[in-house]
């Protein structure tokens, strides 16, 4: 063999070893890539978007609005117990204690004392013509009722308007019944707790309702004076039994904090969100047992554990 074709082979030879040398860098190199890739996918746990959905519902707290009815301008019903205004806050503290110390929940109370809490007075500082709207609707066959002044009615819409526009959970009204005739009080007593079919978040509404009245029927009688409004949709009654409800200890009123025909009216059921939200006439404002600090936290104890069947998987 001359010595032109032995530099062609052997030329030939380094080309193949060159390339064959070169594939096997780009392998390995492939490799630690797709390495390096799971690895990190590992590390970071990377999710879809609707498993990180998942993920915020899961982990995030449950937003309670605890709004103890009445203020020390309103007042409310007169007992043995007191002023309502002031019982009321009485539960609400001790709901609001023992919401404190489970980490799934976070509260915030449209008053700790006689009057309004600031956010919520800003609230209705900043959003009167709204309020004020609403307030100023007409509703064919019906008459806005009670003692309430404007001013004291556009505070009420605030504290519904503000639970919904700052994405609460939930918006628990505490209140207590009144019986005006002294004769029956000895033998009236119990809770019910009332929701509003205006509230565009009224099925879930129900289901906290439900729930409040079977942890509430553990301890305490359902009240014997109950009733619903007696205008109201006529779809309601499609979905759901007048006395049946009763039986439950549920009524179905439109009512200024959780919901009212007013406010429907002034939206043109267009309202973009709400907000879930019942009502709970407590107790009697004569229930003498309830004046006990034992008592307060015994029935707030009973919510509590209604808000935790409702919202959480124990």
């Amino acid at each position: 063999m001359n010595n032109k074709n032995r530099f062609i082979i052997f030329s030939v030879v380094i080309i193949v070893l060159i390339i064959v040398s070169f594939s096997s860098l780009i392998v390995t190199a492939n490799t630690k890539v797709s390495e390096n890739i799971v690895r990190e996918s590992e590390v970071n746990k990377v999710s879809t978007p609707s498993e990180k959905f998942n993920d915020i519902i899961e982990n995030r707290k449950i937003r309670i609005l605890i709004d103890p009815g009445h203020n020390a301008a309103t007042k409310g019903a007169l007992g043995y117990l007191g002023y309502e205004y002031y019982v009321n806050l009485r539960v609400a503290r001790e709901l609001a204690k023992i919401l404190s110390e489970d980490d799934r929940f976070e509260y915030f109370l449209s008053r700790d004392g006689a009057y309004y809490s600031r956010p919520i007075k800003e609230y209705m500082t900043n959003n009167y013509a709204e309020l004020l709207g609403i307030y100023n609707t007409k509703v064919k066959g019906e008459e806005r009722s009670g003692n309430l002044t404007r001013y004291q009615t556009l505070e009420m819409y605030a504290i519904r308007h503000y639970a919904i526009d700052n994405n609460f959970d939930l918006l628990l009204s505490i209140h207590f019944d009144y019986m005006p005739y002294i004769s029956r009080r000895a033998k009236t007593s119990g809770f019910h707790v009332i929701v509003s079919p205006y509230n565009k978040e009224f099925p879930a509404s129900m289901q906290v309702a439900y729930k409040l009245s079977e942890h509430m029927q553990e301890k305490y009688k359902i009240s014997p004076v109950i009733g619903h409004d007696r205008v109201l949709p006529n779809n309601v009654w499609k979905f759901y039994d007048k006395d049946e409800l009763i039986k439950e200890g549920i009524s179905l009123r439109g009512l200024i904090v959780i919901g009212d025909a007013y406010e429907n009216a002034y939206n043109k059921q267009e309202i973009k969100k709400d907000v879930p939200s019942v009502l709970i006439e407590s107790a009697f404002i004569h229930e003498w047992q309830f004046g006990s600090i034992k008592a307060i936290r015994e029935l707030a104890n009973q919510m509590y554990e209604a808000l935790v069947d409702v919202y959480t998987t124990k």
